[in-house]
């Protein structure tokens, strides 16, 4: 099933009815001249409509106007009146293409204030449509995740969460959840929540579209008629993408949670996964697999395997099953990096073209094996393999080895974790397009590293400052391995190794 083009009703909410009606049907007209398949309304989006039995007055226009513009109608909750039980439900509707009423969906949960007034719903159900099976969640309907278990058991096509964020962080966490669901589901799953003050409560807004953990178009909490944009384009257009996220994978720090479906945010873009830990794992190909695992349950991020002397064939199989680069500390076994165990890495490496992440400067291992300068007889024999040099070196003297290798050979690249600002302009004004950013750390640490890199901002040309944060890494990481570009630096597979 294909993404569909989606609109979402994002208005204050109004109590009087036919006020409400008549902006419901302007958003249809406004949406249906877009060329969209459907429109989604959040709850309440008719205000207090009288409580009657369907189809009445109110939804017989809908249907009317969803005929004559062929568009699918997705509401949030009406008052009803159950026809054969005489009881008041909150339903949301699902309207076909040529007016009929294609199913409905009792909500289940409720407010304390609403339950003594509303007879909650039994269970939830795909609604089958000429579009595809549409599930409705309204709602604490959206937010249970019991009942969301359940929707996914149905294997629907399109989720809608009439849900309804009160502050910026419920907003935020509910745009996040969207995405996050959107990833499980597969399909296309819909944020469409209540704006402004109903019931003595003010409401954020925050509409989502997302299709498989990719945010197609989101809004914030202004009126707007929400439209789907092409699945195509980035996730978060000025993102950034972070080379070096330290993902510990076994016994995490105290306090220290992983989410590997963040979405919103400057970090939100592209994470680049690595665990230095499992360069000291008694089997690097299970760690590695296990990084892998964690990249393959989100589409913006990418796995590092872990190169460790004399264990290429390891790093081999890992490249092989889809890491898109590898991450060394040899200081960490005792051994140089002109050393023949890690030119055997290398001549694995040279197949694939693919970026090698080293650590440099101070670090847990042995001074004598932590200068850059020792890679440059590594740089000499693999020209193919880009090298990213992690904290440009970290202190002096090892900042100004690592500039002599960046201004020396054209595949070196310097990462920008705890290395001083001074250092980091002087690398973009040797080379500017081979300067990325990196948390190099924990997630706690991102905020830190953005947080000193945008006190750099002001200081360079906005062109440099996106290629610094995003354009720079993206290229090297992110790009096609299939590409024709074989210039050093590029991921062009060259052949598979034997």
């Amino acid at each position: 099933m294909s993404v569909p083009r989606v609109a979402v009703s994002q208005t204050p909410y109004v109590r009087e009815v036919e006020l409400a009606l008549n902006r419901v049907l302007g958003h249809m007209r406004q949406a249906a001249s877009h060329g969209v398949d459907l429109i989604v309304f959040p709850e309440w989006f008719m205000g207090l409509n009288p409580v009657e039995v369907i189809p009445n007055r109110y939804t017989e226009k809908l249907g009317q106007l969803a005929k004559e513009l062929n568009l699918l109608v997705i509401t949030g909750s009406l008052r009803v009146l159950d026809g054969e039980t005489g009881k008041k439900q909150q339903r949301g509707l699902v309207i076909e293409r040529d007016g009929a009423l294609a199913g409905s969906q009792s909500k289940i949960l409720f407010q304390p204030t609403e339950r003594p007034w509303f007879e909650p719903g039994i269970n939830i159900a795909p609604i089958n449509t000429s579009w595809g099976k549409i599930i409705v969640l309204l709602g604490l309907d959206a937010t249970d995740p019991v009942i969301w278990q359940d929707a996914l058991k149905l294997h629907p096509n399109l989720i809608v969460m009439a849900a309804n964020p009160r502050t910026a962080t419920e907003r935020h966490q509910l745009q996040e959840v969207t995405v996050t669901r959107s990833l499980e589901l597969g399909a296309t799953v819909v944020l469409a929540p209540l704006l402004g003050r109903f019931g003595g409560v003010q409401y954020s807004g925050g509409a989502v579209i997302a299709h498989q953990g990719r945010i197609i178009s989101s809004a914030d909490d202004s009126e707007t008629l929400l439209m789907a944009q092409d699945p195509k384009t980035p996730l978060i257009q000025l993102g950034v993408v972070d080379v070096s996220c330290y993902v510990p994978l076994s016994s995490p720090p105290k306090g220290i949670t992983v989410d590997p479906k963040h979405t919103l945010g400057p970090e939100a873009e592209k994470k680049v996964i690595l665990d230095w830990g499992a360069l000291k794992a008694s089997d690097p190909t299970a760690a590695g697999r296990e990084i892998l695992s964690l990249s393959n349950g989100n589409p913006r991020w990418l796995a590092l395997a872990p190169a460790r002397p004399m264990a290429s064939r390891e790093l081999s199989l890992l490249l092989n099953e889809g890491a898109r680069g590898a991450f060394a500390y040899p200081g960490l076994d005792g051994i140089a990096p002109y050393a023949e165990p890690v030119g055997d890495l290398g001549k694995v490496l040279s197949l694939f073209r693919r970026p090698l992440l080293v650590h440099t400067g101070p670090g847990p291992a042995p001074l004598r094996y932590d200068s850059p300068l020792l890679w440059d007889d590594f740089l000499l024999e693999f020209p193919a393999i880009p090298l990213v040099l992690l904290h440009m070196g970290g202190r002096s003297p090892y900042l100004e080895e690592a500039l002599m290798l960046l201004e020396r050979h054209s595949q070196v690249w310097l990462e920008t974790s705890r290395a001083p600002l001074s250092a980091i302009k002087e690398a973009l004004a040797v080379a500017s397009d081979r300067v990325v950013f990196g948390s190099g750390g924990l997630a706690s640490d991102f905020g830190t590293e953005w947080d000193k890199l945008k006190q750099l901002e002001p200081d360079v040309a906005p062109e440099t400052f996106q290629n610094l944060i995003h354009n720079n890494a993206r290229r090297l990481f992110f790009s096609s391995p299939a590409a024709s570009d074989t210039r050093p630096g590029t991921l062009r597979l060259v052949r598979q190794p034997s």
